[in-house]
């Protein structure tokens, strides 16, 4: 995963518009739609601010620290007018950032600690100061092979920061299904909760050289496919050669796909459950009906 993506080493906030990141030596357009309280945090860097809406301004702090001889974490500390420190950990986190913004429009601020936990899985913790001490804010449970009806919120949302708006946080983190690929989801601010706001798919990026040469499903048997044009659904098959890419999935009933000549349709999929890893497609493993399926090691 590390040939494909890199954490976000720097974002530039700036309102409805575009930003830069860097991923692997490249720059690449990461859209941050910012509200008016929008802010990134340099580390290191006090930054003042009325985290709590209550009038006062604390001093905010972060910074990536040893944990261990191996690995780093985050320190986040806040120190309000009455001048007593409040400190938080993240625990094991590497090439972390740190930003502000007011999701709900409330007037208490979200701080928002984003970074690799480890072999590119990433968190974003959503810290609240309030009684005088930092809570996390629950996250509807998306982790990578999660289960959410078993644990229906965590500590943290699973992916990186892509992209926040006036209650709109997206993060993106890794996924396995046909394969392993990032994927999006949307995140609002609700009732003290970052609950899910989507249409319930992880969307994929794809279509560029590179995504067709090392991401691409070769069918070695025909698939039955339902294929998509505007309100048109029509029943077909992918042909054995007819290379697809993943485009989006619930990882557990459908899969979205795109052609190499454009044409959109989905697969009906299930998760191996008797093999204990994998994916079927229409009741078939996919290890029998494609070349080769992506995953990440």
């Amino acid at each position: 995963m590390k040939k494909w993506f890199a954490i976000l080493v720097s974002l530039l906030m700036v309102l409805s518009v575009p930003a830069l990141a860097e991923v692997d030596g490249e720059d690449v357009g990461i859209t941050m739609f910012s509200s008016a309280f929008g802010q990134m945090l340099t580390e290191g860097e006090a930054a003042q601010l009325d985290l709590d809406g209550d009038g006062a301004k604390e001093s905010v702090t972060w910074k990536s620290v040893p944990l261990d001889e191996y690995d780093d974490e985050v320190v986040v500390e806040v120190v309000p007018a009455s001048g007593e420190a409040i400190t938080w950990h993240s625990g094991t986190l590497y090439s972390a950032w740190a930003c502000v913004d007011d999701l709900d429009g409330d007037g208490v601020m979200e701080l928002l600690v984003t970074g690799d936990l480890m072999s590119d899985d990433y968190a974003t913790f959503c810290l609240h100061l309030a009684d005088g001490a930092l809570t996390l804010l629950p996250v509807a449970n998306t982790f990578r092979g999660a289960d959410p009806e078993a644990e229906p919120y965590c500590d943290a949302g699973y992916g990186m920061i892509t992209a926040i708006g006036p209650n709109r946080l997206e993060l993106t983190g890794s996924q396995d299904v046909l394969g392993t690929y990032f994927g999006s989801r949307t995140f609002t601010l609700k009732d003290g909760r970052l609950e899910l706001n989507d249409d319930g798919l992880w969307h994929f990026e794809t279509g560029d050289a590179d995504s067709w040469e090392y991401r691409a499903l070769t069918p070695k048997a025909e698939i039955a496919a339902t294929f998509v044009d505007g309100d048109q659904q029509t029943e077909g098959a992918l042909k054995v050669g007819e290379r697809i890419q993943i485009t989006a999935s619930d990882r557990t009933s459908v899969a979205w796909f795109v052609t190499e000549d454009g044409r959109e349709g989905f697969l009906s999929i299930a998760p191996d459950e008797e093999n204990g890893w994998g994916t079927l497609v229409n009741g078939v493993s996919e290890e029998e009906l494609f070349e080769y399926v992506p995953y990440a090691d």
